[in-house]
């Protein structure tokens, strides 16, 4: 029914260009005008402005076809060439029709952002806030049905950075002065801001439980091999003198475990096996048991950061992990933040003090859009994030 609502709508602008020939595939697309896009309600420069689109906004439009007539404008003493297009604001499936479109310089919409907007830094699709026994003392969550929201015929029109449309749903045990202010409950106990990576790079500290990278094991392929994602296993050397061999899993949804590095300091191995997710995890070097491990432990130890990405889920999954002197957790923040991901490897992320995060970030819809994975770039734009916690 909604595909067929969205045929209707657009078949009044699509009949005009009868017989042309598209020369894009998408029908959704970004505003990446820094300053802001304005929308006209003619098109060309002498249409009276309808309104103005931030940078990062997520438009559904009508792509220039074979018999459209390139120009140009001038912005700033620049000469930017493109086409002005007909665009509707992405709005929920039920307010399509108090949503009238306008036209836009195709000049200044893309595919793909190349930074994230500072509007969509802490934008959430959930987090909560847990004491030691994982009791939940503050959450939020959104209830996100990609589908209802896209009123487009295809599925990738959900405008990841923008604030959500959908109910939120609060639990607040603790009774925090915040109540039902979601936002700033998460600032409270966060702060997140753009940096570049040549103005904190020599800021960079060490720790104690750093990952040791080197002397990586080989890995013995038992069916197939690297390039073909073949089943290995391989063997880690245990200080009383015996051997733990690491074997694939090849039950039901099989997978490898694979070898990260190892932190002396915790006298463990570090693995992860790569499931729906990348779950990390530690071998204890003296007996060769599996253990819970922490990454990303602070130069004082009093935080862990851990993070990741589930396959079902999109957005950055991170935690924080407030830790005792034993390195026990005392409470938890998880995050799944909406519109940004984090980059998987865990030594391009550092801390440059005992609160303060450096995170390698790139825009969410390079790698995902709508709950298919078929519009991801080969290449991120990266950027960096401080992470301060508060």
């Amino acid at each position: 029914m909604r595909i067929l609502l969205t045929f209707l709508l657009l078949l009044n602008y699509a009949f005009a260009k009868a017989e042309n020939t598209s020369s894009y595939d998408k029908e959704c697309i970004y505003v990446i005008a820094k300053n802001g896009l304005n929308m006209r309600d003619v098109a060309g420069p002498e249409g009276n402005v309808i309104t103005k689109f931030p940078y990062g906004t997520k438009l559904d439009w009508s792509p220039p076809g074979s018999r459209d007539v390139k120009t140009y404008v001038i912005d700033n003493g620049k000469k930017l060439e493109g086409y002005w297009v007909k665009v509707w604001k992405s709005v929920p499936y039920e307010d399509l029709k108090g949503n009238p479109g306008g036209y836009v310089f195709s000049a200044y919409l893309s595919y793909h952002l190349e930074d994230l907007p500072e509007s969509a830094l802490y934008l959430f699709n959930e987090f909560g806030y847990k004491n030691a026994s994982q009791d939940i003392l503050y959450s939020a969550y959104y209830e996100v049905d990609e589908e209802t929201y896209n009123y487009s015929a295809y599925i990738d029109c959900y405008p990841r950075y923008q604030e959500h449309v959908e109910p939120l749903t609060i639990n607040n045990a603790i009774k925090s002065d915040y109540g039902n202010d979601a936002m700033t409950f998460l600032k409270s106990k966060i702060k997140l801001e753009p940096v570049e990576l040549e103005n904190v790079i020599h800021k960079r500290k060490s720790s104690t439980y750093d990952i040791d990278y080197s002397n990586k094991p080989e890995y013995i392929y038992t069916e197939g091999n690297a390039k073909d994602g073949g089943w290995f296993k391989f063997d880690l050397p245990l200080k009383n003198g015996l051997t733990k061999t690491i074997e694939p899993w090849l039950g039901e949804f099989s997978y490898n475990h694979h070898y990260l590095g190892k932190i002396e300091a915790l006298n463990l191995y570090v693995l992860y096996a790569d499931f729906e997710g990348r779950e990390y995890y530690g071998i204890d070097m003296n007996t060769g048991k599996k253990r819970q491990v922490h990454l990303n432990i602070s130069p004082q130890s009093d935080y862990s950061v851990e993070f990741g990405h589930f396959y079902m889920e999109t957005g950055a999954q991170l935690e924080i992990k407030y830790l005792d002197s034993n390195l026990d957790s005392h409470e938890y923040l998880s995050i799944n933040f909406q519109s940004w991901e984090i980059d998987g490897n865990l030594n391009s992320s550092f801390w440059i003090s005992d609160k303060e995060l450096i995170l390698k970030v790139h825009p969410i819809d390079s790698a995902v859009t709508g709950t298919y994975y078929d519009d991801r770039k080969e290449e991120h734009n990266w950027q960096y994030l401080k992470l301060t916690i508060l």
